[in-house]
């Protein structure tokens, strides 16, 4: 399918302020820095998420509330 160039898809049109929005900053520099980043954010948010249901389910056991999350 030819492009149009009077009339491009809108991804296309907008696509030099995305390039612009990205900084090689917001990413890690390596493989290995971006699973570690990976696995910190996993760990905080099963902190949160037991957090939550302990708050939710307050009445339950521990065992019961790991059950859930």
């Amino acid at each position: 399918m030819a492009l149009d160039p009077s009339n491009p898809p809108i991804w296309l049109r907008k696509l030099h302020v995305t390039a612009q929005q990205i900084s090689p900053t917001d990413y890690p520099a390596t493989p290995e820095e971006g699973i570690l980043l990976v696995c910190k954010l996993s760990d905080a948010h099963l902190v949160l998420a037991k957090a939550m249901a302990a708050a939710l389910l307050p009445y339950t056991s521990h065992t019961e509330t790991h059950k859930h999350v």
